[in-house]
């Protein structure tokens, strides 16, 4: 690669990754948060349900009206929205400011995050697109898996706030790195009309195919935030971890989605999408129900949470990936505001589960098994759902 398109990753590898480090990199924190603050492990935990929901809606209008404003001054915009939030979570007095902070952080990092995919498609297609989606793909992995380690180490020498203060150091080079882009996209003719998002809104929802396998990413993303939201209490509050020995486990578990990708890419080869998207509702299945056993039968040990953990993050390599891969399949008209509805609906979906497991106590793992098993069924359902290429194939057989 030449100098260029090394800095051009770049761009894209901060506005795709930041957001997934803001949610991530103070998990260690919440115990210390919530002891500082004098409030309820709760009340901590709903910080990053508000944040989840910020994230979740706004990224489909910020992508659309890029389009006719340009994505420069929208990621901007955007950039400096999120550095406010992250002020907010620096200075916060009480834990109602941090969650507002919170709030405001997601409400801007929606807009980063799917503006970075528009402006990847907008230099990009065929194999140079495969390209830096293939070097995206490695370095986001490793870069959002180091954020807990990192936010372990400095909650354990310096405290939770200068965990925020690094964020916001890292959201003013991504308003810098904003600033001296370069876009190269075409704007519409067309006049800017923001109920065209409702009507292809609607339009895409009508895809069963896209329905389907949007729900079972959506179930994944959140049986991954419902562990997130009680990780720390689990590991550091029950079994003694410090913060430091949290993040580098969690930086441990991240290799283990790694191999799984890996593994599901070879899979490939060898197997049909769908036998391997079953296989990744099975593996869940197995993480439900050892974490039930953990939380009724078995003692609650660092390797029995170990166990638990890797069985999702394989089910998730299986699932996240394949099931992107046949959610598309039919879109070959509006894929931006697609593929922005695709990660809004995951993260609401998340943002849900992971408000309804604050509402308990972390006295043991029984919440968050009971919520994996919620999940696990709601995934064999959707399975059941007929897509079009099911129904297609069924009236042929008919005629």
């Amino acid at each position: 690669m030449n100098s260029d398109k090394i800095k051009f990753l770049m761009f894209i590898v901060v506005a795709s990754t930041i957001g997934q480090i803001a949610a991530e990199i103070y998990v260690p924190s919440l115990p210390f948060i919530s002891h500082d603050f004098q409030v309820s492990n709760s009340l901590v935990q709903i910080s990053i349900a508000v944040f989840l929901f910020g994230m979740g809606v706004p990224g489909i209008f910020f992508g659309y009206i890029s389009d006719y404003f340009g994505r420069r001054k929208i990621l901007l915009i955007t950039t400096s929205i999120s550095s406010l939030g992250t002020l907010l979570c620096v200075i916060a007095p009480n834990i109602y400011i941090l969650i507002l902070g919170r709030l405001v952080q997601g409400l801007g990092f929606s807009g980063v995050g799917s503006l970075g995919r528009a402006i990847l498609r907008d230099r990009m297609s065929g194999v140079d697109l495969a390209k830096y989606a293939s070097n995206l793909a490695i370095i986001t992995v490793l870069v959002v898996d180091l954020s807990p380690f990192v936010g372990g180490f400095l909650q354990e020498y310096f405290g939770w706030r200068p965990i925020f203060a690094i964020l916001f150091l890292y959201n003013l080079f991504a308003i810098y790195a904003s600033y001296q882009f370069h876009e190269e996209h075409t704007r519409p003719t067309e006049s800017l009309q923001l109920s065209k998002i409702f009507i292809t809104t609607w339009q895409i929802l009508h895809d069963k195919t896209f329905v389907k396998y949007n729900l079972l990413s959506s179930l994944t993303y959140a049986a991954i935030m419902l562990y997130l939201a009680v990780a720390s209490f689990l590991f550091e509050g029950k079994l003694g971890l410090s913060p430091t020995e949290f993040g580098t486990t969690t930086l441990g578990l991240s290799f283990v989605f790694m191999f799984g990708s890996f593994l599901n890419g070879r899979l490939l080869h060898y197997l049909k999408i769908k036998s391997l998207i079953q296989s990744g509702v099975t593996l869940m299945c197995l993480a439900a129900l050892f974490a039930l056993a953990l939380a009724t039968i078995l003692p609650l040990t660092y390797i029995g949470l170990i166990v638990f953990v890797a069985l999702v993050y394989l089910a998730s390599s299986a699932l996240f990936s394949n099931s992107s891969a046949l959610a598309f399949s039919n879109s070959d008209k509006s894929v931006g505001i697609a593929s922005a509805l695709y990660s809004s609906l995951q993260v609401l979906t998340a943002a849900v589960f992971s408000a309804l497991i604050s509402l308990f106590h972390v006295n043991s793992t029984l919440p968050l098994a009971i919520f994996m098993l919620i999940i696990v069924v709601v995934m064999v359902l959707v399975l059941q759902i007929k897509s079009h290429e099911n129904i297609q194939l069924e009236n042929r057989k008919k005629n």
